[in-house]
């Protein structure tokens, strides 16, 4: 039911599900180390995966979708492994799309917020290995595709920013300047309408990365310098510093 309403572009808020014990367990388990994933916490995500993978040895392939996905990042976080990496992550997709070949956008199909997740996954992986068309394309058509047909929703305001921070960041890597600063600014709108904070201060410095690179010093300067303030009021000293350098460095000004 609910990959059937995800299909459908919303989230299931109007059903009650009834399930087993089992199924429960099993279900917030598969919740826990997609939050683990997300976290970026090695050890724990290896530790959830050995518990969803006993829980799944019964269950239909459906339900080790989530967990292809999550191997498949920590091959790649954990142990550089791209190749194991894309391995797992066209296992997990093949699962529910099984025509889809890791490269060419299936624009007829209809996409679960799973899926979804996996194929930018799968775009990132491309564009480690440098394949920065490819992985554009992909994420341009996941970009479109929750622009067109999925309609406000938790997992919108989650996934539609970070997709357009890395394809503004992708269009970075190929000198697209207008590309990326078209992505930034899509971004920034959307966090600013939905209040995702979380890829805001990033979207922020790439719009001003992108006047830099177009020649544009005061918007420039004033853009990266709302990026560094965030990142201040979020203790991100680092990369703070790292953004500081970079002005320092490529900018014909200083911050």
């Amino acid at each position: 039911m609910e990959k059937l309403f995800e299909r459908l572009g919303t989230e299931n808020n109007l059903f009650n599900s009834f399930v087993s014990k089992e199924e429960m367990e099993l279900y917030l388990e598969i919740q826990t180390l997609i939050r683990n994933v997300t976290d970026g916490d090695l050890q724990r995500i290896e530790e959830q995966i050995d518990i969803v993978d006993k829980l799944t040895k019964n269950t239909s392939e459906l339900e080790r979708q989530s967990l292809f996905w999550a191997k498949g990042e920590l091959a790649t976080q954990k142990y550089g492994n791209n190749g194991k990496a894309m391995e797992y992550l066209m296992k997990a997709i093949q699962i529910t799309l099984p025509d889809f070949d890791g490269i060419n956008p299936l624009r007829n199909h209809l996409l679960t917020f799973d899926e979804i997740t996996i194929i930018n996954s799968i775009a990132v992986r491309h564009a480690e290995k440098n394949d920065l068309l490819t992985a554009i394309q992909l994420d341009m058509w996941l970009k479109e595709y929750m622009e067109n047909k999925i309609v406000d929703g938790r997992m919108k305001t989650t996934k539609y920013p970070m997709i357009v921070y890395n394809l503004s960041c992708w269009f970075e890597d190929e000198k697209c300047y207008n590309e990326e600063l078209k992505m930034a600014n899509h971004g920034v709108d959307f966090c600013v309408k939905y209040g995702n904070l979380a890829a805001f201060p990033r979207l922020v410095l790439n719009k001003g990365v992108a006047l830099t690179k177009l020649g544009d010093n005061d918007g420039a300067k004033k853009y990266l310098h709302q990026a560094i303030t965030i990142f201040e009021a979020m203790q991100k000293n680092d990369t703070v510093q790292h953004i500081i350098a970079w002005c320092n460095k490529n900018c014909g000004f200083e911050i």
